[in-house]
């Protein structure tokens, strides 16, 4: 029997609108009746690796307001190509520390910059406290550890990694 490693991502998104507490009406998410907001996500299931030999890299750091690229933080060992059939997992614990018992202030967040000289203005997005992205299917500019940048918009944040190399 042929063994393959493959990796199933899914995303879902939901829009509402949170309605106040007023007299005894508790507080209130309903989901938007707007179709053009439902059924945002969606799913994929790739293959990583055409064995079942595969290494799992795992690093976090406490990342503050200077933005470092990946391959520059100590818990990730250096540069690496993420390569086609690898992948890159990024969370925002939404903590100060690895030890996860003081949370960061309400609404910071951090930032990841993507390409040779990641610029987090023009090739960037946010990830809120507790949100995490899976990236793959890099694209030759963006897929080192070097080319994905991270910054915080506090002075402490703690960042999980997880990576695979693609060896095919």
């Amino acid at each position: 029997m042929a063994t393959t490693t493959r990796m199933r991502v899914s995303s879902s998104t939901q829009v509402f609108h949170r309605v106040g507490a007023a007299g005894d009406l508790p507080q209130t998410d309903v989901g938007t009746s707007d179709s053009s907001a439902q059924g945002l996500g969606g799913t994929t299931d790739f293959q990583l690796e055409g064995d079942e030999g595969i290494t799992y890299v795992t690093g976090g750091w406490v990342q503050d307001t200077t933005e470092i690229a990946l391959s520059h933080a100590s818990a990730l060992n250096g540069d690496a190509t993420i390569g086609a059939t690898g992948f890159v997992h990024i969370k925002n614990t939404g903590f100060t520390s690895s030890a996860k018992t003081t949370a960061v202030a309400a609404g910071s967040y951090i930032t990841i910059g993507l390409g040779e000289t990641p610029a987090f203005a023009t090739a960037g997005f946010s990830l809120n406290a507790g949100e995490a992205i899976c990236l793959h299917g890099l694209g030759a500019a963006s897929d080192r550890l070097s080319q994905i940048a991270c910054d915080s918009s506090v002075a402490a944040t703690y960042v999980e990694v997880v990576y695979v190399v693609s060896s095919e």
